[in-house]
């Protein structure tokens, strides 16, 4: 027969002696299950005399506390579906969920009802704060169950009646409305509940809130259910409000987020431990908990730690560890069935990574009013929530990511975790995120978003970042920009909204292309060479090897232009072809980001046979683009011309001089002004705003390995590249070859027939 979930979570309880036992605790007090009981009972009796109809869908959009348990529950008890909506998101949204579940009532805390205009969806009725129910009577009848009302019985509830609608966070885009029936959150309490095995003399306290999926279970389902006792914080789950509110009330069980873990781990560090005494156990869920912080946060205060991994969809957690198992998801709870299939749904082996399916009585009864979503998410036979994971030999599931995070970079799925933890642990970083980007050509690439600790200098922290990503990840995983943001963008529940950072994009480095003409330098030369210039005789793309259609493509020096290499096409032999470029760097580009942006531009031009020359700063994207391309840049010749391989220090103290005429000074006693007709004015005007903004892609100087053969240049006379520098900071089995050329930095420029030389001796026809 069936029977009320108000019944079952509170009046059993009443019913069998415990009455008198706290219930739930907030902010303002408690309540003992006998006075939650009536004041249930007073609230639904209210509902049922303003004639809110039992079946429609009832929000309750407020912050954690007593008032708004008492809702859910009275609307459960009018036989209504309880909509728990959070008082932070904006009227748009909230009007947005009224309107798409067709809400036949309000629950409001004080927030919410100040900020909500009854307009539109929102234009129905409406409930106060107060715990006993909506705003009493005209005639002042409190309405709080006590004997003498006519209370009507409470609403009969089957196992496949849908009570529960909870919306996705939106962290992908619009949020979807997930039905959960009573049968769903039977099988919640016969599943996750049993890990926690809750007793009366149990206080749970979570900072994930009732709106969540996650808080819903934790402070509302598995204490009633339990006989236990919830403490109710409301305000955002900033770390001193958590240990502020585990001193005062003593939880036993403590849910977070794994950034809240995060955060008491990082005080204990620092010498102020919070006491967790009282605590038996810690569950994290709602997002990624990295392994560092669980064994760390098990480590310092003796607690163990419950990994879990859920869904909107399926109601809670269906995937826990049993205890700290760090780098580990866990096993499947009791009552579900947890397969890896592939995207046609096909159950793949252990070790491979594929789509999670869980199966089981929790998993929602679908979307409301979504039928294409609905039908990829609910099928074969249970749901995909969207991670992608790997199933071990002995079925613990290790989590890789979101499916909708994964990123395909060239062909290769990375996961955007694997990015992140190469800077884990990195000296003044607070927080990191990776999502994928597209640039202009459609194609995804990597950006990372770093939040910089107290008092960390934006610059060093990317940096620092910049050498954790080429020391740890191979090319293809390195983002293409490093962003330094105050903060991380969030849902209304807490979470990562990777979607709006999604949305913000990178612009790619723009690169101009123009075709010099070889061996005739009066020729004029031409921009954005078309695809006949980027063939041979035979219609390879990029010209080929020896003889006739060989190519060089050339990158500048800082500060410098496609037109330096002029004079040195001029002196080239009439069967080579020259493509040079230039680049605008923007403030904050790096130079993994300008590679990239290179490497897109000049690919077309190349081929077996073919020359890719970088002078000074173009050197250093050489080396970087051949990171970058990997094995697509077979074949092509390498030249360095003019490395700076001791600019590190020289340039990091000229550029720290604010003055332009001295730093022109510094500049042009070390040799590294481009000769030229220009007065200092005219250089400090025109040509130091473009050389500093180059200059910033090596803050540090040459500092990036050589890992594939180049051939050398020098300046005899540069001070920034000597033989002794080359024989010491390059490989010399990647040395094929090296030639010192007359005159100083810019000897392309100055000596161009002697440079032109030795290119041809380094590849002769």
């Amino acid at each position: 027969m069936p029977t009320n979930l108000v019944e079952r979570l509170v009046g059993a309880r009443v019913t069998t002696g415990g009455g008198g036992a706290t219930a739930l605790v907030d902010a303002d007090g408690s309540i003992t299950y006998a006075e939650l009981y009536r004041a249930v009972r007073g609230y639904a009796a209210r509902l049922d005399r303003a004639g809110v109809p039992a079946g429609a869908c009832g929000l309750v959009v407020a912050d954690d506390a007593i008032a708004t348990v008492v809702a859910v529950l009275a609307l459960w008890w009018r036989g209504m579906v309880a909509v728990p909506v959070s008082s932070m998101l904006t009227p748009a949204e909230v009007s947005f969920i009224a309107g798409d579940c067709a809400a036949g009532y309000l629950h409001l805390d004080d927030r919410a009802a100040r900020a909500l205009p009854a307009a539109g969806p929102l234009d129905v009725p409406r409930g106060g704060p107060d715990r006993a129910g909506p705003a009493p009577d005209e005639d002042g009848t409190p309405g709080d169950g006590t004997p003498g009302e006519d209370l009507a019985p409470a609403a009969p509830q089957a196992p496949a009646d849908v009570v529960l609608i909870q919306y996705t966070s939106g962290s992908t885009g619009v949020p979807k409305g997930v039905r959960h029936t009573v049968a769903g959150i039977d099988a919640v309490l016969a599943g996750f509940a049993r890990l926690l095995d809750l007793t009366p003399a149990d206080r749970v306290f979570s900072t994930a809130k009732l709106s969540f999926g996650y808080g819903f279970g934790n402070s509302l389902l598995f204490p009633l259910a339990a006989g236990a006792s919830a403490v109710l914080r409301p305000g955002p789950p900033d770390v001193y409000g958590v240990v502020a509110t585990v001193a005062r009330h003593r939880p036993t069980v403590l849910c977070a987020v794994p950034r809240i873990y995060a955060a008491l781990l990082d005080r204990a560090r620092h010498g102020d431990p919070p006491d967790l005494g009282s605590v038996r156990l810690a569950v994290s869920a709602g997002e990624h908990l990295p392994g560092p912080v669980c064994a760390g946060f098990t480590e310092s205060f003796g607690v163990p730690l419950c990994n879990g991994l859920g869904a909107t969809e399926v109601l809670h957690i269906v995937v826990a560890t049993r205890g700290t198992e760090p780098d580990s998801t866990g096993t499947a709870v009791p009552g579900v069935t947890l397969t890896v299939r592939d995207d046609e749904g096909r159950v793949l082996p252990d070790g491979a990574e594929g789509r999670l399916h869980v199966a089981g009585g929790c998993v929602a009864a679908g979307y409301l009013d979504r039928p294409e979503a609905q039908a990829r998410t609910f099928a074969d036979g249970g749901a995909y929530p969207g991670d992608i994971v790997r199933r071990r030999p002995d079925g613990a599931i290790e989590y890789v990511c979101r499916r909708d995070d994964l990123l395909n970079i060239g062909g290769y799925k990375v996961a955007p975790v694997e990015i992140e933890n190469a800077v884990r642990g990195l000296a003044g970083l607070a927080q990191c995120a990776v999502v994928g980007s597209r640039d202009h050509s459609g194609l995804e690439q990597a950006v990372a978003y770093l939040v910089p600790a107290d008092g960390t200098e934006s610059a060093a922290l990317r940096r620092a970042a910049w050498k954790a990503f080429r020391a740890g990840l191979p090319p293809f995983k390195r983002p293409v920009a490093v962003e330094v943001v105050d903060r991380l963008p969030v849902t209304s529940t807490g979470k990562l909204a990777r979607f709006k950072l999604r949305a913000a994009g990178v612009e790619p480095v723009p690169v101009t292309l123009r075709v010099l003409r070889a061996g005739r330098p009066d020729a004029p030369d031409r921009p954005d060479a078309t695809a006949a210039d980027r063939t041979d005789a035979s219609g390879r793309p990029g010209g080929g090897g020896g003889g006739p259609g060989r190519t060089l493509v050339c990158v500048p020096h800082a500060g410098g232009s496609s037109g330096s290499f002029t004079r040195l096409a001029g002196q080239l032999p009439p069967g080579w072809r020259v493509v040079a470029g230039e680049a605008d760097y923007a403030d904050g580009v790096t130079l993994d980001r300008a590679a990239r942006g290179w490497w897109r531009a000049v690919r077309p031009y190349l081929g077996e046979g073919s020359v890719l020359l970088g002078h000074s700063l173009g050197a250093a994207l050489v080396a970087a683009i051949a990171e970058v391309a990997g094995a697509d840049l077979a074949g092509v010749r390498l030249v360095l011309a003019a490395p700076p391989l001791l600019a590190g220090p020289v340039l990091r103290d000229l550029l720290a001089e604010p003055d332009d005429h001295r730093l022109i000074a510094g500049l042009t006693r070390l040799g590294l002004l481009p000769a030229g007709t220009f007065g200092p004015d005219e250089i400090a005007r025109l040509l130091l705003p473009r050389f500093r903004r180059d200059v910033a892609l090596l803050p540090d100087g040459f500092d990036l390995p050589v890992t594939v053969p180049v051939h050398v240049l020098l300046g005899a006379e540069d001070p920034l590249c000597t033989p002794a520098e080359v024989a010491t900071r390059l490989p010399a089995d990647l040395v094929a070859g090296c030639r010192t050329v007359e005159g100083g930095h810019y000897f392309v420029t100055t000596h161009a027939a002697q440079t032109a030389a030795a290119l041809t001796a380094f590849f002769p026809d």
